[in-house]
């Protein structure tokens, strides 16, 4: 063989080495990313007013897999009994292989601004609490940002 010819079989083999690389490590993080769970693991009411209530809510993320989640965030819409009452967020945090993190998002609930059911549901205390969003986390190297949606529910009683 010539030189010329070994030298573009080897470039070629580099190429698909490193995209496998690539591939194999983008695919990876994605399933990680979509692999994460996030739940309510607890619903405290801080304050009732006359007017509005404060509601501490403690978010769990979970990373069952066996890589690093790095700088995830979410946003969510907070709805009680399936009214819009707010929204909140989850700034950076990365979660390592096969562990949790938790969370807390204070939000303070206006009563002019929602409907008489939830009201009611909060004075009784007993409603449902449900978040419904996006959350987001860095792939391939911190290069790539990837989107999931989420739904979580828990009930206060």
């Amino acid at each position: 063989m010539k030189k010329k010819e070994i030298i573009t079989i080897t470039i070629i083999a580099i190429i698909l080495v490193m995209s496998g690389f690539l591939g194999f490590t983008y695919y990876s993080d994605v399933t990680t990313l979509y692999n994460a769970e996030i739940t309510i693991n607890d619903i405290q009411i801080q304050e009732i007013g006359l007017t509005y209530c404060k509601l501490k809510i403690i978010i769990d993320i979970t990373n069952p897999s066996d890589r690093d989640i790095s700088e995830l965030t979410a946003n969510f819409n907070i709805k009680i009994s399936n009214n819009f009452v707010g929204k909140g967020s989850v700034s950076k945090i990365s979660i390592p292989s096969k562990s949790s993190k938790e969370k807390e998002v204070i939000v303070t609930i206006y009563y002019a601004n929602v409907a008489a059911a939830v009201v009611d549901g909060i004075a009784d205390g007993n409603f449902d609490l449900t978040l419904v969003g996006e959350a987001s986390g860095k792939v391939l190297f911190g290069l790539i940002t990837v989107t999931d949606r989420f739904r979580t529910t828990k009930s206060y009683v």
